[in-house]
C-alpha cells in the first residue's frame, strides 16, 4: 500500500525536530565564519587602464575599427601568455619593489579585463596584499607600453590612462555571502538529519497504520497521561501500629484465677 504524507505531517515533524534543526543551523553558521574569516587569506585587486592608438588612414572605415577591437585580444595573449614580458615583470618586481615571485605566479594574479566596444582595456592584478596587487598592475602596465611596439609594427601609441592604485578592500571573500551559505547549508542540513531521524523511528504514532497497514483490530487505548499527572505523587497509607497494653502482675493472677 502506498503511503503518502501531508503538509501539515511535514510541519508537525519539522516541529518536533526544531531543536535539531536550528542546531545544525548555528553549526552551519560557525564553519562559515570560521573558514571565511580564519581560514580564507582576503585577496586585494587593482587596476591599470591602457589603450592602444593604430596608424590612422584616411579612408577609414567600419572594418579598421573592428581590425583595433580584434587587436586587443593579441594585448591580452601577450601579457598573459608571453614568457619574455612576465621575466620583465618579475625582475622589476624583484629589484624595484622587493617582491619575489615567480613567473606562473605573476601570470595566475593577472587578468586582462577589455571594455565592450571600447579600444581601452585594463590590466588587473591580485594579490592578499593591497600594495602587491598595485604593484604588479603598474609593473605589468609599464613593460607592455615598453615592449608591444617591437613584437608588434602597427601599433601607434601606448597610453597609460590611469594607473593602479592600493584598495584598501578585499574583493573575497564575501562575508556575507559566506555566512548566508553556512545557514542554508546548515539547515538543509538539519532538515534532512530530521527526515532521517523520523524514518529511523519504528515506534507506531497513529491508530491508521493498525487499522489500515497492519489490518488489525484495536482492542483498547491507553490514554495519555499529562506531565501533572505523570508527576503526581501518591501520598503513602500510614498504619498505626497496635499498642499493647503492659500487663502487671496482677493482672496475671487474675486472669488465672477466672480461667480456674
Amino acid at each position: 500500500m502506498e503511503e503518502t504524507i501531508s503538509l501539515k505531517e511535514i510541519f508537525d515533524l519539522l516541529r518536533k525536530r526544531i531543536t535539531t534543526i536550528l542546531l545544525s543551523t548555528f553549526i552551519g553558521l560557525a564553519l562559515a565564519g570560521a573558514v571565511t574569516f580564519f581560514v580564507i587569506s582576503p585577496q586585494y585587486q587593482s587596476r591599470a587602464q591602457l589603450i592602444v592608438s593604430l596608424p590612422q588612414s584616411e579612408t577609414s572605415n567600419v572594418n579598421d575599427i573592428n581590425f583595433n577591437l580584434q587587436m586587443l585580444n593579441t594585448y591580452k595573449d601577450i601579457i598573459l601568455q608571453g614568457d619574455a614580458q612576465a621575466e620583465e615583470v618579475q625582475r622589476r618586481l624583484e629589484t624595484d619593489q622587493g617582491i619575489k615571485m615567480s613567473v606562473s605566479e605573476i601570470k595566475n594574479a593577472l587578468e586582462v579585463v577589455q571594455a565592450q566596444n571600447s579600444q581601452m582595456f585594463s590590466i588587473q592584478a591580485t594579490d592578499s596584499k593591497a600594495m602587491n596587487a598595485e604593484a604588479i598592475a603598474n609593473t605589468t602596465a609599464e613593460v607592455f607600453q615598453e615592449t608591444v611596439k617591437d613584437i608588434l609594427t602597427n601599433v601607434d601609441e601606448i597610453t597609460i590612462v590611469s594607473r593602479a592604485v592600493a584598495s584598501p578592500n578585499p574583493v573575497s571573500p564575501n562575508n556575507k555571502l559566506n555566512l548566508a551559505i553556512g545557514i542554508v547549508l546548515g539547515m538543509m542540513v538539519g532538515v534532512g538529519i530530521a527526515f532521517i531521524f523520523e524514518l529511523l523511528d519504528r515506534t507506531v504514532k497513529d491508530r491508521r497504520f493498525i487499522t489500515e497497514t497492519l489490518e488489525l483490530t484495536i482492542l483498547g487505548t491507553v490514554p495519555q497521561m499529562s506531565a501533572k499527572e505523570v508527576n503526581a505523587k501518591v501520598a503513602p497509607k500510614i498504619i498505626k501500629p497496635a499498642v499493647q497494653k503492659k500487663t502487671t502482675p496482677g493482672d496475671v493472677s487474675r486472669r488465672s484465677r477466672s480461667k480456674v
